[in-house]
């Protein structure tokens, strides 16, 4: 084990997750509380499609990925705004057009099906130090917009009119809420992959709804898990000698049903 830490992938590999862990589950929150899951389910299209786009042109992955997600986020909500349409429905045509230019790029250009499969699986351990950089930065200010607004989002979700009546710009307070949801599943993609994206941006907050009690609660909760999963998963993964994103999600997954069938056996 001490020989693998020395190695230069498996440190950045465990500080990307290590920093994706404890902050990441913070957009699961958003998603859950102003019932965002199809947006999710967009942006990981939209992932594939930004990873198809730099394979078939020889871009920079990460950077496309980020790039594509921004720009599909920005055509889903003004086109739900100004068609005064569910963000949901936009959100599952969105996902249906980038899933199919995806393809259409993956035929047309000959992309190979293990670099489509990386796509799906991610590739932690092939990052470089600019993109642990870029996710580590990126964790550091998804904790800070937490910190500074707070309680705007506490009013947010408790709901959006009496927000927006007691002065909380809701509109502006949601587009942020969206563009970091874009970033976050994006880089997620790069480190655990889009099979098991949720492993580390969804469980985490869902089970911390089972048992928190306060929106400070959730939040707190769901970060910490996140942190522990990730890491402890990592080891796990390194010491059975499995993928890194499988361990997590194996991790979560198996907490996610002990604390709901404790759950339940309290209720009963």
């Amino acid at each position: 084990m001490l020989e693998l830490l020395s190695l230069s992938p498996i440190i950045k590999g465990l500080i990307l997750l290590t920093a994706a862990g404890f902050a990441f589950p913070l957009t699961g929150v958003y998603l859950l509380r102003l019932n965002m899951l199809p947006l999710r389910f967009m942006l990981m299209h939209g992932a594939i499609l930004g990873g198809a786009v730099a394979l078939a042109f020889q871009y920079n992955t990460f950077v496309t990925t980020i790039i594509v997600n921004l720009i599909l986020v920005l055509l889903m909500t003004k086109s739900s705004r100004s068609l005064k349409t569910d963000a949901g429905y936009m959100s599952a045509f969105f996902m249906i057009l980038s899933i199919s230019f995806a393809f259409i790029l993956v035929y047309k250009f000959n992309v190979q099906a293990k670099d489509t499969l990386a796509l799906l699986w991610g590739s932690i351990y092939s990052s470089s130090w600019g993109e642990v950089v870029a996710v580590v930065v990126f964790s550091f200010l998804l904790v800070l917009f937490q910190i500074i607004f707070y309680r705007k989002l506490q009013s947010m979700f408790f709901d959006r009119e009496i927000a927006y009546t007691s002065g909380v710009n809701e509109q502006s307070l949601y587009y942020s809420i969206v563009l970091l949801t874009a970033l976050t599943v994006a880089m997620a993609m790069k480190i655990i992959g889009a099979l098991l994206l949720d492993a580390i941006l969804l469980l985490p907050a869902l089970i911390a709804t089972f048992f928190a009690k306060s929106l400070r609660g959730v939040i707190l909760s769901s970060a910490l898990l996140g942190g522990v999963f990730a890491v402890v998963g990592y080891f796990i993964a390194l010491l059975c000698d499995i993928p890194a994103s499988s361990a997590i999600a194996a991790l979560a997954s198996a907490v996610f049903v002990v604390i709901l069938i404790i759950k339940k056996s309290v209720k009963s």
